[in-house]
């Protein structure tokens, strides 16, 4: 399918999607006004940025990015969603979230310069769009070294495409999700996050793209004049004496770790003063020197070259191994529960959780419990079917609410669903799963499916159902990120499980974390 034929097809869905009279907020730029808060685009083009978009990944990629350049000493800033706890998540400065006094400080001056400014009732940005406008005067503020920037959704029409000059771009693994506003193939997925190149800027992607996305990929980096390169094997790179441990694990962080090493490297190859590739204050015609390139026998792909792996130093392996990124791969204990958190949602995330959770949940006299939920246009049997091969005792199906009154100060307060339509979600999804079961097992005599009207009433009745049993239980959240958050606002409200790294600290690894 041609460049264009996928523009004018993705345009006309964004149309149907969107009220008559509103194709102009397809435009980053609609609603956003930066410059409404005293930050101009000129402003916005001193930022120093690294963006980041894809499917699955792209938080898990930036947290590593972030590490790594924080582990060499820049001050670095981080615009990330969605929170799973606080709003204050969503914006941090040197891996920290701002504190309550910090977020208060920034949020009444853009606010109010909005609200001052607004030519009409309805004329202040909705929430991610303001958000977007609050992280970029924090960064700015703040003088933050480089701002690591997260896309919200797709790329080409994501209001964070508002910025300009960035000169790093990484695209993270590619499938099927939100394909009501991004498409229903790959092929258009691809179109969408590509959307964040820039002309002179450098991309990378990860290995393993599906052949098609890559290939549309690679048009719209020549199209946009962006060179593009796939980040090589984890394991390709030269470690020398040091152990290669990942401090948020899985199968699939591999292919973020080293796409983040990738971004980071570079990044900070482009800001090295004794590089001779910095020849002006700003970059706008850069291009990869050859030794970024493998090669031509080691080329793994058809339409793209592959990145050269380079030397691992220490301050590299410590931004790896000292990397947290809560609610991905997370295990906390707490009472008589071992949770294991992640908040996959899509098919191929979810492969990737079901892997990690039957090899991370292992010994005997145990007891898995599964508490799942999904939302928007998902479609759960894609979800719920890699996890029959985790052998669950219990089944609950729970909206992504803490308690059944919904508190609208809370910042995972939700208004867009009711209530009794969150509990038909969960209802669908647990027919999805005997429907399932059926097919691939039989009937469930040995396992038992519960609905529950909140995350409260879900982890009371396993606590009290664990102190009953002899048995160990642990207990896999995963569906939804929301439902994580709901989760850790319980068990964890302040993440103070989220081991922020400084060089230096320890992180604990899943192995130490499992067999405690």
């Amino acid at each position: 399918m041609r460049l264009e034929t996928l523009h004018n097809s993705l345009e006309q869905r964004w149309a149907n999607c969107l009220p008559e009279g509103h194709m102009d907020i397809l435009s980053p730029a609609v609603s956003l006004s930066p410059d409404r808060t005293g930050v101009s685009l000129d402003s916005l083009d001193k930022l120093s940025v690294i963006h980041v978009a894809g499917t699955k990944g792209k938080g898990s990629t930036c947290a590593f990015c972030e590490s790594l350049l924080r582990h060499h000493g820049y001050k670095t800033g981080f615009y990330s969603s969605p929170h799973l706890v606080a709003v204050r998540e969503r914006i941090r400065i040197n891996g920290q979230p701002l504190s309550q006094q910090d977020f208060t400080r920034h949020f009444w001056p853009v606010h109010d310069a909005l609200h001052e400014s607004k030519e009409h009732e309805g004329d202040m940005p909705p929430y991610f769009k303001f958000l977007t406008v609050m992280a970029f005067n924090v960064f700015l503020a703040e003088e933050v070294d480089v701002a690591i920037v997260e896309v919200g959704i797709g790329g080409e029409y994501d209001c964070t495409n508002i910025l300009r000059q960035v000169n790093i771009v990484g695209i993270t693994s590619l499938g099927l999700d939100h394909t009501s506003l991004l498409g229903t193939t790959v092929e258009e997925i691809a179109w969408q996050k590509a959307g964040i190149m820039k002309p002179g800027a450098v991309a990378f992607s990860v290995d393993q793209q599906p052949e098609g996305a890559l290939k549309v990929l690679k048009e719209r980096a020549v199209e946009k004049h962006c060179p593009l390169l796939v980040a090589p094997p984890l394991d390709s790179y030269d470690w020398g004496q040091h152990p290669l441990e990942l401090g948020v694990s899985s199968q699939g962080q591999l292919l973020n770790a080293s796409l983040a090493l990738q971004l980071a490297n570079t990044w900070m190859l482009l800001q090295s003063r004794s590089e001779s590739l910095l020849q002006t204050s700003r970059l706008t015609s850069f291009r990869p020197p050859k030794e970024f390139f493998l090669p031509e026998k080691n080329k793994s792909h058809k339409f793209v070259e592959t990145a050269q792996p380079f030397s691992i130093t220490r301050r590299l392996a410590l931004g790896l191994k000292q990397c947290s990124w809560p609610g991905r791969t997370q295990v906390i204990h707490k009472d008589n529960l071992l949770y294991f958190l992640d908040g996959a949602h899509t098919l191929e995330s979810m492969e990737l959780c079901s892997q990690w959770f039957i090899a991370a949940s292992y010994g005997s006299s145990l007891k898995r419990v599964l508490l799942f939920n999904s939302t928007g246009d998902r479609q759960s049997s894609e979800l719920l079917s890699p996890l029959l091969d985790c052998d669950f005792h219990y089944v609950l199906f729970c909206p992504n609410i803490v308690t059944p009154q919904v508190n609208l100060a809370s910042d995972q307060a939700n208004c867009r669903v009711t209530q009794q339509q969150m509990m038909l979600r969960c209802l669908t999804n647990e027919k999805t799963w005997r429907e399932l079961r059926a097919e691939r097992q039989g009937p469930m005599s040995s396992q038992t499916l519960l609905q529950m009207s909140c995350v409260f009433e879900a982890l009371t009745y396993l606590t009290d159902k664990s102190r009953e049993d002899t048995c160990r239980y642990h207990l896999l959240v995963t569906g939804s990120l929301h439902l994580v958050g709901s989760v850790l606002s319980v068990i964890d409200p302040e993440l103070s499980h989220q081991g922020l790294a400084t060089i230096g600290d320890l992180a604990p690894q899943l192995s130490d974390t499992v067999t405690s």
